[in-house]
């Protein structure tokens, strides 16, 4: 038997010369040039802030040969020349297209002084040097970021899109200072730590760390708000060796808000949102960047105009980002559904043509309509412009209608040449100076419900799709069931998400454009597009790679869009009008319109909304009569005129859901009682404004509601 085997041996290397078999001495004789890099790591890549202090050292090898090595290779580290780690790596990259460089990785957690590259045959012999780099020890290392003891929404203090390397601070507020520090060349047994505020210097805060060993120390300091401290200040952090040797340094900016805006728990607010940093501009002749006064930007009538919900949401109208709303997020960033883009006439544009041009407002206006108890109506008009102001005529309006729940509608009307062709819907983080993409920007970013239950993530960068969920039993069986409700998350931290739903919209995912991420120095660096353009910097055209502007002003990242793909409108007209610039002409109007909110309800919560706006119950009026517009999507409203003091309204829903908004023409004043089913409504319950009724209520089944006036 043992002669057997080793004739089956002989037999399978004489006959399979492609099987594995160790190598001679001689396949060990291979020519190459080896070269080893440290990589630093990439700014726009993790880790940021504190997380870069004692991040492991990481390094870059290239080998130079005719063919792909076969030998085993390795990075050894030595520390005052003992050898401390050794890391095998496999050469990746280059050996697909059987070209130099073949490159490989290897990190160390401990620093070293020398980084020397092995060569071994894979089954026999002694490593080989190929190469060897000196390598100098970094010494102090360290970091301090500075955060407020309680988060408060930007907007709730009056400011938007504050510089991310900013402190922000409400009157009275502590901060919290959080100090990392290493000492790699362990020469330093301790440290102590000193911060304050430029405007109370007496007022330090102390504290100090052990080095010891080359590892990493962290400690936490709170610096008190000193009493008439001012809205603008400076907060410094030093690290003091024993001898009273300051070793480092940092200023962190501060802006401190004594006297917020009192926004509404519902309702729009007209105001000026601060914002300290000034607006970063570039002459487009020569590229030259100098700065403008946030305050002289525009002329004085021009305000902004915020949104505020229930829920804490806040949907903005900000001159810096052109008037273009967003939903403004508790943590800093925003959320843009976008607006109607048109494809530029034939006689010629810059760059491309968009609101968003628009930066010193010669055509977008805002103004609030209607600001009740019960709803909130806000519109905005604008041109869409190129990068000189040319316009071309067409004319959007765009109204936003808001309720109590912390839901509302997008309505789009758009007057138009018959042959334009526009995008209406994209999704676009808005983020602030200073903040880089892969620091906020969650993996899961967007979320799809499908109403019949279905869920799916898409996962960025690279647009990827995963199914979460199995369909329901609410799984409606005609039209709605195309259609789609889309949750953006605006950061990683935020926990509620921007909804976006439009019945008529039956794309699926894979039909919409992801924008692919931005690569630099070989490496990725954006999940997705990314532009320093806008909002708020003026001078530059829209670009296709990173800057940075990023420290200079706030940017924003395009994540997916609809492109050209319009759904159905809801309505549609053809005339002859004037345009905007006074030539009458042939055009159309349509009318589009999304269901949007800002929420952290549950998915099926907001399928059920999403169901309810599509397909409206089903309503029989005694004591009035349903107006010939029975139910107005773009309210999402039921309308009716009231002819009695008792009016008693039927509802069969199509679905289970929320209760419609009702429009109560011809209706007196005081409303005395609202009841539902067999249930009085308590005030909290409702929202009564002399028109319109916003109850806080749902509709499972058949159920009565019955109005009593005084």
């Amino acid at each position: 038997m043992k002669s057997m085997r080793v004739c089956l041996l002989l037999l399978l290397l004489l006959t399979c010369p492609k099987v594995a078999v160790p190598m001679l001495a001689a396949d060990c004789d291979e020519k190459v040039i080896g070269q080893i890099k440290v990589d630093a790591g990439h700014p726009w890549r993790p880790p940021f802030g504190l997380d870069r202090i004692g991040k492991p050292f990481v390094s870059v090898v290239e080998i130079e040969a005719e063919e792909r090595p076969y030998r085993e290779y390795s990075l050894a580290g030595y520390r005052d020349g003992k050898e401390r780690d050794r890391q095998m790596f496999h050469l990746t990259g280059s050996h697909l297209t059987g070209k130099s460089p073949f490159t490989g990785r290897a990190s160390f957690a401990d620093y070293p002084d020398e980084l020397v590259l092995f060569a071994r045959c894979r089954y026999q012999g002694e490593p080989t040097e190929i190469t060897r780099k000196k390598l100098q020890i970094p010494g102090l290392e360290a970091e301090a970021v500075a955060r407020p003891e309680q988060v408060i929404h930007p907007v709730d203090l009056g400011t938007i899109l504050v510089p991310a390397d900013w402190l922000l601070l409400a009157g009275g507020q502590r901060a919290r200072v959080d100090v990392a520090a290493i000492d790699r060349t362990q020469k330093l047994d301790r440290v102590g730590i000193e911060a304050w505020f430029e405007s109370a210097k007496a007022q330090k805060a102390t504290s100090g760390v052990a080095l010891g060993k080359g590892t990493r120390a962290d400690a936490v300091l709170w610096l008190p708000s000193p009493l008439g401290s001012p809205d603008h200040d400076v907060a410094h952090v030093s690290l003091i060796a024993t001898d009273g040797k300051e070793l480092w340094h940092t200023k962190i900016t501060t802006m401190r808000i004594s006297r917020p805006p009192q926004l509404p728990a519902f309702g729009a607010t007209q105001l000026k949102l601060r914002y300290d940093a000034p607006i970063s501009v570039r002459d487009p002749k020569t590229g030259q960047m100098s700065s403008l006064d946030y305050e002289k930007a525009w002329t004085q009538e021009l305000s902004d105009v915020v949104v505020s919900l229930p829920n804490g949401a806040r949907f903005v109208f900000w001159r810096g980002s052109s008037y273009v709303p967003f939903w403004a997020g508790k943590h800093n960033t925003g959320l843009s559904y976008e607006w109607a883009e048109t494809s530029p006439p034939p006689d010629g544009f810059v760059d491309s043509v968009e609101p968003l041009m628009d930066k010193e407002l010669r055509y977008g206006r805002v103004k609030i309509v209607e600001s009740t108890p019960s709803r909130v109506h806000v519109r905005w008009t604008y041109q869409s412009t190129d990068f000189n102001y040319k316009v071309w005529g067409d004319a959007p309006t765009e109204d936003f209608y808001f309720y109590p729940d912390g839901f509302g509608t997008r309505v789009l009307n758009l007057r138009s040449a018959p042959d334009a062709n526009y995008e209406l819907s994209e999704f676009i983080l808005l983020a602030p100076q200073a903040a880089l993409p892969f620091s906020f920007i969650p993996r899961e970013l967007v979320r799809v419900l499908e109403l019949n239950g279905e869920k799916r993530e898409l996962l960025f960068p690279g647009f990827h799709s995963r199914a979460t969920g199995n369909p329901s039993a609410r799984s409606p069986t005609d039209g709605p069931a195309t259609s789609r409700v889309y949750r953006v998350r605006l950061h990683q931290d935020e926990e509620a998400g921007a909804i976006y739903f439009n019945p008529h919209d039956t794309l699926v995912p894979e039909e919409l454009v992801a924008f692919p991420p931005f690569h630099d120095r070989g490496v990725m660096v954006t999940p997705a597009y990314w532009g320093s353009h806008w909002p708020l910097g003026r001078g530059k055209t829209t670009g296709s790679a990173i800057d940075d502007r990023i420290f200079l002003n706030p940017s924003h990242n395009s994540i997916m869009t609809w492109a050209r793909k319009r759904p159905k409108p809801f309505r549609s007209a053809a005339f002859q009008s004037l345009d905007t610039l006074g030539r009458s002409k042939p055009m159309i109007e349509n009318r589009w319109v999304w269901l949007i909110g800002m929420s952290n309800a549950s998915d099926n919560e907001l399928l059920d909304r999403a169901r309810a706006f599509a397909a409206p119950p089903s309503v029989t009026v005694v004591g009035g009569t349903l107006d010939d517009a029975a139910y107005v999507p773009e309210r999402r409203a039921v309308r009716l005129r009231v002819e009695q003091k008792q009016v008693t309204l039927r509802l069969k829903p199509v679905f289970p859901g929320p209760a419609p908004v009702f429009e109560l023409l011809e209706a007196p004043k005081e409303l005395a009682r609202v009841r539902l089913g067999d249930r009085v409504l308590a005030a909290r319950e409702y929202a009564w404004d002399g028109l319109t009724l916003w109850l806080d209520a749902q509709v499972e089944g058949e159920m009565a509601l019955r109005l009593e006036f005084r």
